[in-house]
C-alpha cells in the first residue's frame, strides 16, 4: 500500500498509466486526504479527467468544506468550478451516523 505522498505523486505522474493514476486518486479519497485531492483538482499540470476525478473524491462529508473552498476560489476553470458546485449540492452535511 502506498503512502498518501506516493499516491499523490503517482496521480501527478504523466508517465504512469491511467489505471495507476485512477487508483492513486482513489487511495487518496479512501484515506480522506482532502488537501491532496484539492491540490490535484487545482493542478494545471494534469489532464482534466484526473482533476475531475479528484473533485469527485472530495464529495463526501469529511471533505465538504474543502470542496466548498474550491467553489469559492479562483483556482478552478469555469467548467471544473461548475462540477464542484454540483458535487457540493449532492454532498450530505454529515455521514448520517446517529447517536
Amino acid at each position: 500500500m502506498s503512502t498518501p505522498e506516493q499516491s499523490f505523486q503517482t496521480a501527478m505522474d504523466e508517465s504512469s498509466d491511467d489505471e495507476a493514476r485512477e487508483e492513486a486518486i482513489h487511495q487518496l479519497e479512501t484515506a480522506n486526504e482532502c488537501g491532496m485531492l484539492a491540490d490535484l483538482a487545482r493542478s494545471d499540470d494534469i489532464a482534466k479527467q484526473y482533476r475531475e476525478r479528484a473533485l469527485t473524491g472530495l464529495a463526501h462529508p469529511q471533505c465538504k468544506s474543502v470542496l466548498e473552498d474550491l467553489t469559492e476560489g479562483e483556482s478552478l476553470s469555469d467548467s471544473l468550478r461548475e462540477r464542484a458546485e454540483s458535487l457540493l449540492d449532492e454532498t450530505p452535511d454529515n455521514s448520517g451516523a446517529g447517536p
